[in-house]
């Protein structure tokens, strides 16, 4: 029925047209951002699945960086321990020349200063050697190793001085006697160290072993984040040109509708 009032044709042709222009709105969206989820309203579900793989993915992050501090922190102790046992292998050679017979007072003199000076280098080395502005011995850390409050890694305190490694102030090499008790206690102090070592480097081939499964996580969740969030590029440029395609046609037909509408006028002549 020809109308002057109402021109059917020409709101469904507005109607189409801006359903067109919305998709082709969405679709540029799409392909500026890369991203298909751009705000809540075009996958509600999807975006907070995706929110939530986010978090884990910066939690997992944050925890392969832990651990590497970690095992920076395990390679200061492990080359701190290996200069105590330099310093205490030096000890053991001098407690073994200043327990021989053959050894005058006066040489036992000049190795006990030695000795003494070792014990004072095994205080600093125990003392001074930090990570991060923390010591490194005489006290446990924990590292946080994954989201979950058990998934942590622990190291015990560890000590390098020399009164912790059973080299008491009173040691000395002044005597043979005295010489030979107290290379008893450093050989003691060596085996000790050596056994610290060895849980040092335990922790950190697990630590190293936490890594490269945290590695696998995020790079599994970041995989199934992307596949919900971002956008299929080839998909959105097939649908950049339906939507151009619909968007001219659209307004070829709302301009054919609007002329349909004139020649109504025609009837009158």
């Amino acid at each position: 029925m020809a109308s002057i009032l109402n021109n059917v044709s020409a709101l469904s042709a507005q109607r189409n047209l801006a359903n067109s222009q919305s998709g082709l709105n969405s679709t540029i969206n799409r392909l500026s951002t890369g991203l298909r989820i751009n705000q809540a309203s075009d996958d509600a579900a999807g975006l907070q699945i995706s929110n939530n793989l986010r978090a884990d993915i910066r939690i997992l992050a944050q925890a392969e960086r832990n651990a590497n501090d970690a095992i920076g922190r395990l390679r200061v102790i492990d080359a701190t321990s290996e200069e105590a046992t330099n310093l205490l292998t030096r000890a053991a050679e001098l407690a073994e020349q200043a327990a021989s017979g053959t050894t005058s007072s006066a040489g036992r003199a000049a190795l006990n200063a030695e000795f003494t000076e070792i014990k004072s280098a095994l205080d600093a080395l125990d003392s001074d050697t930090r990570f991060d502005g923390t010591s490194v011995f005489g006290t446990a850390f924990t590292a946080r190793v994954g989201e979950l409050s058990t998934q942590t890694v622990t190291l015990s305190s560890i000590d390098v001085d020399s009164a912790n490694l059973g080299l008491a102030t009173t040691s000395n090499l002044l005597t043979s006697a005295a010489a030979s008790t107290a290379l008893a206690s450093i050989t003691t102090a060596i085996e000790t160290v050596s056994a610290d070592r060895g849980t040092v480097g335990a922790k950190s081939q697990r630590l190293n072993t936490i890594i490269n499964s945290l590695g696998i996580s995020r790079e599994n969740i970041t995989a199934a984040e992307s596949q919900i969030r971002d956008a299929d590029v080839a998909s959105e440029v097939v649908n950049l040109t339906k939507f151009q395609i619909l968007s001219q046609s659209g307004v070829s037909a709302l301009a054919q509708a609007n002329q349909s509408a004139q020649s109504v006028l025609s009837l009158l002549g």
